[in-house]
């Protein structure tokens, strides 16, 4: 009789040895496919400042891929980190888990918030071979081969807004970022990025142009807020 119930018991703990072990290597095994989407298919970022408004208004969630990699005058892109500081695997793999199912809300490391290691979200203006000029914040382009210059509105396929706030009276325009810049040309392989708020973003008119490579991903979708969803 105990023989009995030594065998049944130890069939019994093997069998739920066996169901803890699928259900882990389950769970285990979902991880690691959300991850592999979040980091070569698509992947959320939160836009954590007022850079891009009024149409990607701070603490907005935007959907990029880094499968595209064509970049078109007009493209909401997401720029490599200015100072890439080095994070483990791991470590990116759960931040940008807990990111995708809190809505962007929450960054475990608080990585993408330190001064010059965040994502940057900019958009493309400029394209290679482009003769650019800017006045009063709106930038004027030439494209090559062509021979008039045409306002940045008027050569992008898909229309977008910025803002332009008035300086305070006796404000310094030395200070800050310039609002005017004289011609300059657009060799291979450089883009030139903007904030959608021209008087208050860090773009390429400090960094200059930027190159094809330090362009990681092209947005796709804008998911929150819920009233703001669109496609870019």
């Amino acid at each position: 009789m105990n023989k009995e119930l030594f065998e049944l018991s130890y069939s019994l703990k093997r069998d739920f040895e066996r169901k803890v072990f699928v259900a882990v290597l389950f769970v285990v095994g979902i991880f690691a496919f959300i991850n592999i989407i979040l980091s070569y298919v698509v992947f959320p970022v939160r836009q954590v400042s007022v850079s891009m408004q009024p149409d990607i208004v701070k603490n907005s969630c935007v959907l990029f891929t880094p499968l595209d990699k064509s970049v078109a005058r007009g493209d909401v892109v997401l720029l490599s980190p200015r100072n890439d500081e080095a994070v483990s695997i791991p470590a990116k793999a759960f931040s940008k888990f807990v990111s995708f199912f809190t809505v962007g809300q929450i960054d475990v490391l608080n990585f993408s918030h330190r001064m010059g290691n965040d994502f940057q979200i900019r958009r493309v203006i400029g394209i290679p071979g482009d003769e650019i000029y800017m006045r009063d914040y709106v930038m004027y382009v030439k494209p090559a081969g062509e021979k008039y210059f045409l306002t940045e509105f008027e050569l992008v396929k898909k229309p977008y807004n910025i803002s332009i706030n008035a300086a305070p009276a006796l404000w310094d325009t030395s200070i800050g970022t310039e609002g005017s810049f004289d011609s300059m040309l657009l060799g291979e392989s450089e883009y030139f990025v903007l904030g959608d708020s021209r008087n208050s973003c860090v773009d390429s008119r400090l960094w200059g142009a930027v190159d094809h490579d330090d362009i990681r991903a092209s947005a796709i979708l804008q998911y929150f807020p819920f009233n703001k969803i669109k496609l870019f």
